[in-house]
């Protein structure tokens, strides 16, 4: 990623592994595979830090899809739980273990080998969106300004003790796509943030959290449209899954995916009900009305919303359902798995 005008390290150190007072900059154990995870390693490679990759085999193909290329080395490890993720820590003897959008929970005897401690990179607000589909809650839940979060890690999932907290603002408009776009484009500042913290351990002990809530992992029930939500969860529904899943619907007992909706004038009648006006598809939910605007038929593809109506012949008031509406014998063309 490229520095945008701005300074190549950040101020106090220098580019050859060192502060500005000579003192060697620290190593970090890195664990996770995203855009984000790259971001904020090319950011701390760049300041000097000497940076190990850790990946278990299994999730190999996904790393190195996404890890390719990094001025860093890469331990591969059977298991979590096995000797050699154990053997490879040890063999590093990390100051920091740094945990970037990771599938695995790591043991608490990983976590305990680093030097100076461990640290989560959480792109969501905690305590408030305390989950491991940190792209999809926050914007399902129509919040409109979120943060990313580095946090001291703990034996309990998103609890620990808060370092860095980086705010950002969400606009009306915004997709999964788009969140994650945008946290990405902050991964130079939280690790400016974090970096004198790194330089100057121990880690101070953090804000603590305080109450919060659990999301949990997205199953398929969670992207189904239910039509008696209002519009303004519906739509915040459609763009928390775009581009990601696909928001669900059931019309003409087939799963159809709605990745653009917006809201409309008019008087809501029974939900999921279909008006055509100026031939665009428009739904009811509970307190009005949204305009469909692009749909996607799985198997044959993507439409605007008028589109879809000439070419699927929709009358007006037919319907779109959520999958409760289909008998347990129901077989779905097109059914997301």
């Amino acid at each position: 990623m490229g520095h945008g005008g701005a300074a190549m390290w950040p101020a106090g150190t220098i580019g050859d592994g060192s502060d500005a007072n000579g003192g060697s900059l620290r190593s970090i154990a890195v664990f996770g595979y995203s855009r984000l995870t790259r971001a904020c390693v090319e950011a701390l490679i760049r300041w000097g830090y000497r940076v190990k990759l850790f990946c278990p085999s299994g999730d190999r193909g996904l790393f190195d899809g996404l890890m390719t290329d990094l001025s860093a080395p890469v331990a591969y490890f059977d298991g979590m739980d096995g000797d050699e993720l154990a053997e490879a820590m040890d063999a590093f003897q990390p100051d920091f273990l740094l945990s970037i959008i990771f599938n695995h929970r790591i043991p608490d005897h990983i976590l305990e080998r680093p030097r100076f401690g461990a640290v989560n990179v959480h792109p969501a607000p905690l305590p408030a969106f305390r989950t491991a589909n940190a792209w999809f809650w926050p914007l399902r839940r129509g919040v409109t300004r979120s943060e990313i979060v580095v946090h001291h890690m703990t034996r309990e999932w998103d609890r620990g003790n808060i370092l860095v907290r980086v705010s950002f603002k969400l606009n009306a408009a915004e997709t999964q796509g788009t969140y994650t776009a945008k946290v990405i484009s902050h991964a130079a500042t939280v690790m400016g943030r974090l970096d004198p913290l790194l330089r100057s351990p121990p880690l101070p002990a953090g804000e603590p959290q305080g109450e919060g809530r659990y999301y949990p992992a997205v199953k398929l029930l969670d992207l189904f449209i239910d039509f008696q939500d209002s519009t303004a969860s519906v739509e915040a529904l459609v763009r928390a899954c775009n581009p990601q899943h696909g928001a669900q619907a059931i019309f003409r007992k087939t799963n159809i995916e709605v990745s653009e909706a917006a809201f409309a004038e008019g008087e809501p009648e029974a939900p999921g009900t279909i008006r055509i006006r100026d031939g665009r598809p428009l739904v009811s939910c509970a307190d009005g009305l949204l305009e469909l605007r692009v749909l996607k038929e799985p198997y044959e593809g993507v439409f605007s919303g008028e589109r879809f109506v000439r070419f699927y012949r929709v009358e007006d008031g037919e319907m779109l359902h959520h999958i409760s509406a289909l008998g347990d014998d129901e077989r779905l063309r097109g059914f997301v798995g």
